[in-house]
């Protein structure tokens, strides 16, 4: 059997039709439905399971998880690495002794290739294209230090809102992102496009190999939010402001309901525009010989806030569903299990578990995960009774029902049923601290 493996990153589940048909959850605004209809073919075709979470964030992180089966939290006391900018606990390059997916797929005889424009797996001393017998990395998504040229006199000043003062380190993202797309005038020359565009050619052009990896991973609808305007006008349509592509930089009170409105339809048209390249590789994967034989596993990193909380991005303080909740399918080519539903809680790594067991290749040497499949077999909807999940210096424990917050930096505690108030509004821990101790208990056994 052969795999196609695509992650997204920060595609958040609510911006899922198939897992909430009513629109994503929002107490800021007016919610809208988020078209992904290609994501919702799949989910009709795949197993999709509504709890897998990452057991540590955000992206680097979370793929060294992907790569080796193994957690990433509790945190090491790993060296900082010259040449990284990001100094979150857990971001740091493979290590030597690892041993990576790709890795154990080459060694059992598959032809192993990825397809990127995530920019952080190439940055020095990274090591994410290890096992790959080929590899292609697009550029210019957000930070990537591709292009140098200056921008045009007042071009930055029409993706700012007036009158609102930041500082430079506040928009250096913007500047270097809007640098790259400089010239990036058709949808096809986008960064997303590219890179399901080369998945594509390489499908087609790999199809008749006995048996093969190939792992897509594109840095979309991660911000800033450009998308070409077809995607943008089935959301907002009559936009005469600045185009607010990027949000971070400013607190929710800072912009109108309108901007933060503007902002949420270029996150969700980023969705559709994902939506899109996905269907299309579906299509061309349709129109070959190796259909019929092939895996196919979507999954996203982590989720964004969209101006919950009063901010934009992903502050670590805001870990919980908005960022914790992703899209998760496996589709069969056989077709086992289609349009089934897991409920049961499970991490990342335990889908890189599941997937050598479904190629047949034995675990990764010290892999932590766990095969998902048995318990689809025996129709359980039970199979991790809590998770155990960090960023930063929050901590989550959760189980079916609540989530325990833990700051380690502070030590503060917070707790939230997370089934009646999955936007955290109102923190029961005094009310139920018999609980939160209950669960606290369960933070010394991650597994």
């Amino acid at each position: 059997m052969n795999c196609i493996w695509i992650t997204t990153d920060s595609f958040r589940q609510d911006h899922v039709h198939a897992y909430r048909p009513e629109g994503p959850w929002d107490p800021t605004g007016v919610s809208f439905i988020v078209k992904t209809p290609n994501l919702d073919r799949l989910a009709k075709e795949a197993v999709v399971f509504d709890r897998m979470r990452a057991e540590s964030l955000p992206t680097i992180p979370c793929r060294r998880a992907f790569f080796t089966g193994r957690r990433i939290f509790p945190w090491a006391d790993e060296p900082y690495v010259k040449g990284l900018y990001n100094r979150h606990p857990g971001w740091r390059p493979l290590g030597q002794s690892d041993i990576t997916l790709a890795e154990q797929l080459r060694e059992q005889g598959f032809v192993t290739a990825m397809v990127t424009d995530t920019y952080h797996l190439f940055k020095p001393s990274m090591n994410f294209h290890r096992g790959f017998q080929g590899f292609h990395w697009v550029r210019g998504q957000e930070y990537d230090a591709w292009r140098t040229h200056p921008l045009p006199e007042g071009y930055l000043q029409g993706f700012l809102k007036e009158g609102v003062a930041l500082p430079e380190e506040r928009t250096r993202v913007l500047v270097q992102f809007l640098q790259n797309h400089q010239g990036l005038e058709r949808e096809n020359d986008m960064p997303t496009a590219r890179t399901f565009r080369w998945a594509i050619q390489w499908l087609q052009a790999n199809c008749d190999h006995k048996r093969f990896f190939l792992y897509i991973d594109t840095f979309s609808p991660h911000e800033p939010w450009m998308p070409p305007a077809r995607f943008l006008d089935l959301y907002e349509s009559n936009w005469e402001g600045p185009r607010l592509v990027y949000g971070n930089p400013y607190q929710r009170d800072q912009l109108s309901l309108r901007e933060h409105h503007h902002l949420r339809a270029r996150y969700a048209a980023c969705c559709t525009m994902v939506d899109h390249w996905v269907g299309r590789l579906l299509d061309a994967l349709d129109e070959l010989s190796c259909k019929d034989d092939t895996l196919v596993v979507l999954v996203s990193d982590h989720g964004k806030i969209v101006g919950e909380f009063g901010h934009y991005g992903m502050p670590a303080e805001d870990l919980g569903p908005a960022l914790a909740d992703v899209p998760c399918m496996v589709r069969h080519p056989s077709g086992l299990h289609e349009g089934e539903r897991f409920q049961g809680l499970l991490y990342n790594i335990d889908l890189t578990a599941t997937v050598l067991g479904l190629l047949g290749v034995d675990p990764i040497p010290g892999m932590q995960g766990q095969d998902v499949w048995p318990a689809l077999e025996q129709e359980s909807q039970t199979f991790r009774q809590h998770l155990l999940t960090a960023y930063g210096r929050m901590v989550a424990v959760w189980d079916e029902e609540w989530l325990l917050l833990s700051n380690e930096k502070t030590g503060e505690r917070r707790l939230y049923n997370i089934l009646e108030d999955p936007g955290r509004g109102k923190d029961l821990f005094d009310q139920y601290s018999h609980l939160a101790e209950a669960l606290a208990l369960r933070e010394a056994h991650p597994l």
